[in-house]
């Protein structure tokens, strides 16, 4: 037995100084296959490396999840005005009946049967690089055939939104990604039963979806390239450039596999995740610095060459840092605007905001470049030159240019003094803009010896009021003026129970809300001016909802008693596209027809932008509509 035991023993020490050999040289067979999947790069790859070529990140791999997710679901509208329909033989009646069964609520059928409800079909697109918790629009709508006639006044209660995919002919319920609840804005505010009743029966409400998950983007290696080495690889050299602290550093990109490496999208870049995607595209894979001078230099003159700016701006604002910074400026002197556009651009997401004069003078001379310039000056929070640059262009003529300022600076810092504003009744942002008053040369005497010097006896503002009113995104109400007046007299409506009345002799307004149901009471507000913000607040106070402040407000348009213009989503736009002067000068009859493609395009969609699934300027082709101001 002792002899037994030895042998044992002895053979166990030998298997062990076999295995302590094998690592000590390297040869195990696990260390092999590791180091195979993680250091040995393809032939190809490792060839270009060693023959000085730079390769960027787009020639390797391949950038997804771009694309918008559309979410659909069922739900059951409340707090119609009569105007609601138990459609007991549709399928969505049946798909909401087993959701609530499972929910435990009680007596269903009595629910649904209410005329005061009605079962809608809800929609809504998940934009890419969408956070956990972020809100987005989406639409209601009744099911074909439905007995509902009207959705106004209606409350969407809590509904859960899938993925729905198609599977071999039939729709099938994917993962749960949003809940809807809110108020319905009715898809035509002026609409009646008699007239545009269609328009009654969908309706959208504005942030009214929370993403219960956020939408990474994912980058995969190109079959040639496919190897555990190279996803680590550029991970790497997306988190040297991208990341975030928050007591630690925090990289944007994490390896998978030898094929997948997923993607976050920095804060800087999350109102523009096209941007960002080309940006690391353009992250140089391997280079060394005196390479990286090199390209630096070559890049400088490149950005000089209207053609070529934005791919160079792209490859310096993904070199990033003070060098970067130094070669972007060396093409501000350019005379040209698309040169100073892409250069100006770059610098504001390197967060240098010494080119914010340069952008707000884009901002106001060229629509082209409007939505985007207005969106780099939105990234220079701590910049007074893009503040005061901001509150400047607040002033202009221009309603897109004027709210597209106020976005701007909202999303800078919505506390800002020039436009902070307060929750009205909690149902919507509400913020007055004082437009200053100056006194103003008259232009009466044009003559020989020029203008007069004369003073108008009454001090003019420096730009015309404006009422500002969303379908996008958020509620919101915004006054461009000091006092923006109803002219009397009016009716006005706001939603289905409250009525405004502005003819009473005495001057005064009221607000009437009649009651709905048979256990409330008419209620009554009087506002003694015509002031539009006084108004505004007693239809609030009486328990009006934004839908029924925008009813109230397109009525007025309507009618011709409101004292100044009133502009819905008044945004600029994303599809507008440039044409160079050299292209001006050679296809001068075809100025008006759409050309086929532009050899750069303006690639990015962003929150300026209308919701997702809207034309981006990611779309090849010329737009001359640009007069818009």
């Amino acid at each position: 037995m002792v002899l037994v035991y030895f042998r044992y023993i002895g053979i166990l020490s030998l298997v062990l100084l076999f295995f302590c050999f094998c690592t000590m040289l390297g040869c195990a067979p696990w260390q092999k296959t590791l180091r195979k999947n993680t250091t040995i790069l393809p032939e190809s790859v490792q060839r270009n490396i060693d023959q000085g070529r730079i390769m960027r990140i787009s020639d390797y791999a391949i950038v997804s999840g771009l694309n918008d997710i559309e979410v659909r679901g069922v739900g059951l509208v409340q707090n119609l005005v009569g105007t609601g329909f138990d459609d007991v033989n549709s399928i969505e009646r049946a798909m909401l009946y087993e959701e609530m069964k499972k929910m435990g609520i009680n007596d269903i059928n009595g629910l649904l049967a209410d005329k005061s409800s009605a079962v809608v079909n809800i929609k809504g697109r998940m934009r890419a690089g969408i956070r956990e918790n972020e809100l987005f629009d989406v639409q209601v709508s009744v099911p074909a055939e439905s007995g509902v006639r009207s959705l106004r006044n209606g409350y969407l209660i809590a509904a859960t939104l899938q993925d729905m995919r198609a599977i071999e002919g039939s729709v099938v319920k994917g993962e749960t990604l949003a809940v809807a609840e809110g108020s319905i804005m009715v898809s035509d505010p002026l609409a009646t039963e008699s007239n545009n009743p269609s328009g009654l029966k969908q309706g959208i409400i504005l942030s009214g979806a929370r993403s219960k998950k956020t939408r990474y983007l994912f980058i995969s290696m190109k079959s040639e390239y496919e190897s555990a080495a190279m996803t680590k690889r550029i991970a790497e050299v997306i988190n040297n450039r991208f990341y975030v602290s928050s007591g630690q550093k925090k990289g944007m990109a994490k390896a998978k596999d030898n094929v997948l490496i997923v993607l976050d999208v920095p804060p800087t870049y999350r109102n523009d995740v096209h941007r960002y995607v080309r940006v690391v595209e353009s992250l140089a894979y391997h280079e060394t610095l005196s390479q990286q001078q090199r390209r630096i230099e070559r890049l400088k003159s490149e950005l000089l060459v209207p053609s070529k700016s934005q791919n160079a701006a792209f490859q310096l604002e993904a070199i990033g840092g003070k060098v970067a910074i130094d070669a972007l400026w060396s093409a501000m002197s350019t005379g040209d605007e698309e040169v100073l556009f892409h250069t100006a651009t770059s610098l504001a997401y390197l967060g240098d905001g010494s080119a914010s004069k340069v952008l707000a003078r884009i901002v106001q001379n060229n629509p082209v470049f409007r939505i985007y310039a207005l969106n780099a000056l939105s990234l220079l929070r701590n910049d007074i030159d893009a503040e005061l640059a901001l509150h400047e262009l607040l002033q202009m003529p221009s309603a897109e240019t004027r709210y597209g300022a106020f976005r701007a600076l909202w999303q800078r810092n919505p506390a800002d003094r020039a436009i902070r504003g307060e929750s009205l009744g909690g149902q919507f942002s509400y913020h007055g803009i004082a437009v200053p008053v100056v006194p103003v040369r008259t232009n009466r005497s044009i003559s020989t010896v020029g203008w007069s010097n004369e003073l108008d006896k009454e001090p003019k503002p420096t730009s015309p009021p404006m009422v500002h009113l969303t379908r996008t995104k958020r509620p919101e109400i915004v006054l461009f003026g000091n006092d923006i007046r109803l002219n009397r007299p009016f009716v006005l409506d706001a939603g289905p129970t409250i009525f405004i009345n502005g003819n009473n002799v005495t001057g005064e307004i009221t607000i009437k809300k009649f009651a709905s149901k048979p256990d409330q009471l008419d209620e009554s507000r009087t506002v003694n001016s015509s002031n539009l913000d006084d108004v505004i607040r007693a239809v609030v106070d009486i328990g009006g909802t934004y839908p029924d402040v925008v009813q109230m407000l397109c009525q007025a348009d309507q009618k011709k008693c409101l004292s100044c213009p009133l502009k819905i989503d008044s945004l600029p736009e994303a599809n507008r596209f440039y044409q160079r002067k050299k292209e001006q000068e050679t296809n001068t009859e075809q100025n008006n027809k759409p050309k086929p493609k532009l050899s750069d395009r303006f690639n990015i969609k962003n929150w300026f932008a209308p919701n997702p699934g809207n034309k981006s300027s990611d779309y090849e082709g010329f737009i001359n509509e640009s007069e818009r101001r």
